[in-house]
């Protein structure tokens, strides 16, 4: 069972302007709810008890989230403004004493993900999706193991793609050790390395990551005024209708026999939750 998630959460947000000035990206409000908060929920009920954010922008935004919730650690990245996702990565591994998810802060997502993820038989997996139109896509391209070979923005640097990636990921501490040390190798030539490269990284010294693919799979990666619109109209009210279908409920009458008024009653019941 996966107990512990690490988010990174320090960036600057810059492509929405105005609207991340004095905010994280995960402090966008959809659905009446910080998107940040929805991920942390989701992650709860799923059995996650330790969640290590990684912060840098605005970290104080996520210091005072971290006492509404007791499962949330803070880790302050101080280079947030000079390093990529990797950096913020780094600060926060020494926390970390097992399997663990790796999210990104500002996704909107089915909660499908996390249960694909954690029940995954591969104990390294990077969660990838059907196309999703969005104008920012990252690429996954894997080998004939389905582990990955390459990820990519530009398709011209891939010999095709298997999938995007959507910002989600079950790995290792062994894949996790792998990726700081590519980053660490090439600290003083790419100070702003992204974490998707040290998963590149950590495949080609040996690990075994897995790319586990879900079509269809509703979800959004909020960096820009067009993604906070496709993710209000499209991308959440797909994700509110799969959730809530999951949570009808269906009685099954295991010894059936002449239908009775208790049985009608039931039968209301279950027409009246699938409606």
């Amino acid at each position: 069972m996966i107990r512990e998630a690490v988010i990174m959460g320090a960036g600057l947000g810059s492509r929405l302007k105005d609207v991340t000035k004095d905010m994280p990206k995960g402090f966008l409000e959809l659905d009446g709810e910080y998107i940040i908060e929805t991920s942390i929920r989701k992650l709860l009920a799923h059995g996650v008890e330790r969640i290590i954010i990684g912060t840098g922008h605005c970290s104080h935004w996520y210091d005072k989230l971290a006492k509404k919730y007791p499962a949330i650690e803070t880790v302050y990245n101080e280079r947030y403004a000079d390093t990529g996702s990797m950096g913020t990565l780094e600060v926060c591994a020494p926390l970390v004493t097992g399997d663990f998810l790796l999210l990104e802060s500002d996704l909107i997502y089915d909660s499908i993900a996390l249960f694909t993820l954690i029940n995954d038989p591969h104990r390294d997996v990077i969660l990838g999706s059907g196309a999703t139109n969005s104008g920012d896509e990252v690429y996954l391209e894997v080998n004939q193991d389905t582990h990955i070979h390459n990820i990519s923005k530009k398709l011209t640097e891939l010999n095709g793609h298997y999938a995007e990636l959507v910002g989600i990921s079950k790995l290792s501490v062994k894949t996790l050790e792998a990726m700081c040390k590519f980053a660490q190798d090439r600290h003083a030539c790419n100070p702003k390395l992204e974490y998707e490269s040290a998963l590149v990284g950590a495949q080609k010294s040996g690990c075994k990551l897995f790319v586990r693919k879900i079509e269809y799979l509703a979800w959004r990666e909020i960096d820009d005024a067009s993604h906070l619109a496709m993710a209000k109209k499209k991308v959440l009210p797909r994700i509110l209708e799969n959730e809530l279908l999951r949570q009808v409920r269906r009685e099954v009458l295991l010894n059936p026999g002449p239908a009775t008024t208790t049985d009608s009653v039931k039968y209301a019941q279950v027409c009246a939750d699938i409606c």
